[in-house]
């Protein structure tokens, strides 16, 4: 009958039951569970073991194959690069970052046979974007016309870090590419100017001829032009002094601190009158790049025309005066304390006051 205690109890000791069968099966789904985890963890770590003594073992052999041109460990090795391609591109890009000359191109030789380049250039063209990356960036080391054709398709790659990195490889492999109108217009609207200046140094180092015509040409973007007269002072090239004194009486602010910045790289005393005109020049960016010449190059000469800086009305122009004083020395330093001593409590004297506060930090942080 409804209610009657012992149909309560007899509910009750099914849902206990129910409640004790639950929780033992609970119970033995975790422990399957933390077994099915050892087992994979255990099995990892004898994948990653095994992965690493092939690593290893065919380390070992394509050394010693270098040194002795073995036919059969060089069967061995086209082998094991055919069987474990991404061990093998892994391997090879150490190998080849440690190895020169004839070796590296015995090895590159060894590697296409196993397919490696024939992989990367099917990677570059149809793979995703992390595969068509790697895939750029590896085939610098496998040279042949396939790769050389396969790069140049790829520097029209939708995706601006394929794009660049295959003509950074093509300009590694020698080839000829100079600036299109296409590759021009990516580097102008790459937010990234760290971007930019990579690519650029790239062309600074394999063709300078190239970039220098890119620098001169007045229809290219004051972005680009900068950051390729950069590249190029840092190549050292003949003809630079002449390229950027070309440019010291341009319209544009940007290509004027370019000017004093890259005079203030190379130290060549025919900068000297440069920079000292643009410690008055009209824009303040200028006058700030100059006055950081001055100290880099420890122009002593130019150091009264740093003090008038000290009243200059930008800020940063009377900061970047400041440090480039402090910077030449003992005579810089004096001159600091002495504007302190005699402008007092004045604008004046708060920038020298500034400048050497900063100057002991750095003494007594050394």
């Amino acid at each position: 009958m409804p209610g009657s205690p012992g149909r309560s109890r007899w509910f009750r000791a099914v849902f206990l039951t129910l409640i004790w069968e639950i929780s033992v099966g609970l119970a033995a789904l975790s422990v399957a569970t933390m077994a099915l985890l050892i087992i994979a963890r255990n099995r990892s770590v004898r994948l990653q073991r095994d992965e690493g003594q092939r690593r290893d073992t065919l380390l070992v052999t394509m050394l010693e194959w270098l040194e002795t041109a073995d036919p059969g460990q060089g069967r061995t090795i086209i082998e094991a690069l055919s069987q474990d391609q991404t061990l093998a591109m892994n391997l090879l890009i150490e190998v080849f970052e440690t190895v020169r000359g004839e070796g590296q191109q015995r090895l590159a030789a060894l590697a296409e046979t196993a397919g490696i380049g024939v992989r990367l250039r099917r990677d570059l063209a149809s793979g995703d974007v992390r595969n068509r990356l790697a895939a750029s960036e590896g085939l610098a080391w496998f040279p042949s016309e396939a790769t050389v054709q396969a790069l140049v398709k790829a520097i029209n790659d939708p995706n601006d870090d394929v794009s660049f990195t295959a003509a950074t490889a093509l300009l590694a492999l020698g080839s000829d590419l100079a600036f299109d109108e296409a590759l021009i217009d990516r580097l102008a609207r790459l937010n990234s100017s760290r971007r930019v200046e990579r690519v650029l140094a790239q062309f600074a180092q394999h063709r300078p001829e190239a970039l220098l015509a890119l620098v001169k040409d007045e229809a290219r973007s004051i972005r680009i032009r900068t950051a390729g007269l950069d590249a190029l002072t840092q190549t050292g090239i003949d003809g630079i002094l002449d390229l950027i004194l070309s440019l010291q009486n341009s319209a544009f602010t940007d290509l004027r601190v370019a000017v004093a910045r890259n005079l203030g790289s190379l130290g060549h005393p025919e900068g000297y009158s440069t920079i000292a005109r643009y410690l008055s020049d009209e824009r303040w960016e200028v006058r700030c790049k100059a006055a950081e010449a001055v100290g880099r190059l420890n122009l002593l000469n130019l150091g009264p025309q740093l003090c008038d800086l000290l009243l200059d009305e930008n800020w940063w122009v009377r900061h970047r005066a400041g440090e480039a004083l402090a910077k030449l020395g003992e005579h810089g330093i004096a001159a600091l304390q002495e504007i302190v001593a005699l402008a007092g409590p004045t604008a004046l004297g708060d920038t020298a006051r500034h400048v050497l506060a900063e100057v002991d930090a750095v003494k007594r942080s050394a």
